[in-house]
């Protein structure tokens, strides 16, 4: 299912070079390819709704996507134009997406839950004019409107008295408009087709610019093979592993099972049931499934390979979940939306908690953040990378751009990672995660990595709480596996005893039921953070 080859990588320098591979363009735009291969697919199934057990063909899905891109042309989007979507996953929701591709307009997915504050900001960012969305933010969108210039139409999965049914839209057009309907030709590979928004961890999600020649590469590489495969995730087209599975699974004619969200042991009945071959799962879904325990209870054989994205999964849980499916590749990669995806991707021969090697067409350096110095094996710094689907930039946000990408092409990630002598990228933190405790900088990714070993531990984050004297002092909020017994003062202990004096917990542990988890499934850091907020000592 995917490809696999220890020399895909030279070290020049302290720099780790992926190899390079020439890449001729089957199509001149995404939308090209898409129609192509949607067309060729025929009367395969594109998507089960694991609800309802209806199901779409690809011969039905692009009659879908050509009545949805004949209104839109009817409501005057042209080139450069931004249609957004917010939506969960369900059987309509890549239609307005597609669409908008065919017409070389801009698709801009946005995040269901966001609040009205959020929903204003990307309102005035985008401009969108049209928002395809499900019911639940209709509310928060029409209020948004209300604050803002902006007067989108609005189409809705579903039924709400101020916007257009989107069952409306597709029974507006005939058959011979369907039959006349073809793609608008592109000019400009390199043309911004998508704005995906970084997801706003440290403030207000900025605009991602990437282009058709981006999406496409994404779309026509090997690294997996999807070939008939039978496919499931959970992440929305808000996320860039929405989109990447997503235009995958079109390009390679995969079967798509869609379910709502995420259930430790619903997930095993579809894979069972549906004979599931590929599924990508977040850092947390994969703890959630390892303490709900369904995975050694059901026959989980078709699978072949998880995809775990995200955040960082720890080797204690790649471990055991490789010695219960021994028989599935599981693979991390570490990539950023701004990246175009992927920077490095692990083979079945990594080690455990690895991101594996740089990926095709990748550079990537360590770099010390005090002197700029390059860094060598083993030795902690900033991530800088090259690709060559780096982001056209930040949507009418120059400055950020500038001070993201340098004027050699270099992108600074504000990840703090490593490679080991093997050329492996382990990632240890965010920059803006880093807790000031006396002039030190703390990595909560270290103080997590050892209170994760204790056998009690299911998920655990590290965050700061303010302090007047110290600047900050690090808290653990930790969720204990399903009858596990640990005290607050062990795990304290614990770190003390394994790590210098400032990594001790100064400020506790707390322990929790359940992680709030943002819609990608990692954990909600925000969140997290607010409440540590609320703790601080004056």
């Amino acid at each position: 299912m995917v490809a696999d080859d220890s020399k895909n990588f030279i070290v020049e320098n302290n720099v780790y070079k992926g190899r390079i591979a020439s890449y001729t363009a089957n199509y001149k735009s995404l939308g090209e390819m898409i129609w192509t291969k949607i067309t060729s697919h025929g009367d395969k199934i594109a998507h089960l709704d694991a609800l309802t057990e209806n199901v779409v063909t690809y011969a039905e899905l692009q009659d879908k996507v050509v009545k949805c891109a004949l209104w839109l042309q009817k409501q005057g989007i042209k080139s450069g134009d931004v249609v957004s979507l917010c939506t969960s996953n369900h059987l309509n929701s890549i239609v307005p997406c597609l669409a908008v591709i065919y017409i070389n307009a801009i698709f801009n997915p946005w995040n269901e839950d966001m609040d009205l504050q959020t929903a204003l900001h990307v309102m005035q960012l985008t401009t969108p004019k049209v928002i395809f969305c499900s019911e639940k933010p209709v509310n928060v969108i029409l209020s948004a409107m209300k604050e803002s210039n902006c007067n989108p139409t609005i189409a809705v999965f579903g039924d709400h008295p101020n916007a257009i049914s989107f069952s409306d839209i597709l029974s507006m057009y005939s058959d011979a408009e369907v039959a006349n309907f073809r793609f608008v030709e592109l000019d400009n590979i390199k043309k911004t087709v998508c704005i995906m928004h970084s997801s706003g961890t440290t403030g207000m999600p900025k605009g991602v610019e990437m282009s058709n020649y981006c999406l496409l590469r994404i779309s026509e590489d090997n690294n997996l093979d999807m070939t008939n495969a039978v496919s499931i995730w959970f992440s929305s087209l808000y996320w860039i592993s929405g989109i990447l599975m997503n235009l995958k699974s079109i390009a390679q004619g995969a079967k798509v099972i869609l379910y709502p969200e995420f259930d430790e042991e619903m997930t095993c009945r579809l894979i069972e049931k549906y004979n599931v071959t590929v599924i990508f799962l977040s850092t947390s879904m994969i703890n959630r499934f390892l303490r709900a325990g369904y995975i050694k209870k059901y026959s989980l054989t078709s699978l072949k390979v998880i995809i775990c994205g995200g955040a960082i999964i720890k080797p204690k849980a790649q471990k055991e979940m490789r010695c219960i499916l021994p028989h599935v590749q599981m693979l991390q990669g570490y990539g950023m939306t701004e990246l175009g995806g992927i920077a490095t991707l692990q083979l079945s021969h990594h080690k455990d908690g690895s991101c594996g090697t740089v990926a095709e067409n990748v550079q990537m350096k360590v770099v010390d953040q005090e002197t700029g110095k390059i860094l060598g094996p083993n030795n902690s710094g900033e991530l800088w990378i090259k690709t060559a689907i780096i982001m056209n930039g930040y949507y009418r946000n120059p400055e950020a751009t500038k001070s993201t990408i340098d004027a050699e092409g270099w992108l600074h990630s504000g990840d703090i990672g490593y490679f080991d002598e093997d050329g492996e990228l382990f990632i240890i933190d965010r920059i803006k995660e880093l807790i000031k405790y006396r002039g030190y900088q703390i990595s909560p990714g270290e103080i997590e990595g050892v209170l994760i070993l204790h056998p009690a531990v299911l998920e655990v984050a590290v965050l700061a709480v303010p302090h007047a004297i110290d600047d900050e002092h690090p808290i653990a909020y930790v969720t204990k596996m399903p009858g596990a017994k640990v005290t607050e003062q062990e795990l304290i202990d614990l770190v003390a005893n394994n790590m210098m004096d400032q990594y001790k917990l100064r400020a506790g542990v707390i322990f929790l039921d359940a992680f709030p988890y943002t819609g990608s499934g990692k954990i909600a850091r925000k969140e997290l953070r607010a409440m540590a907020k609320k703790l601080a000592v004056e």
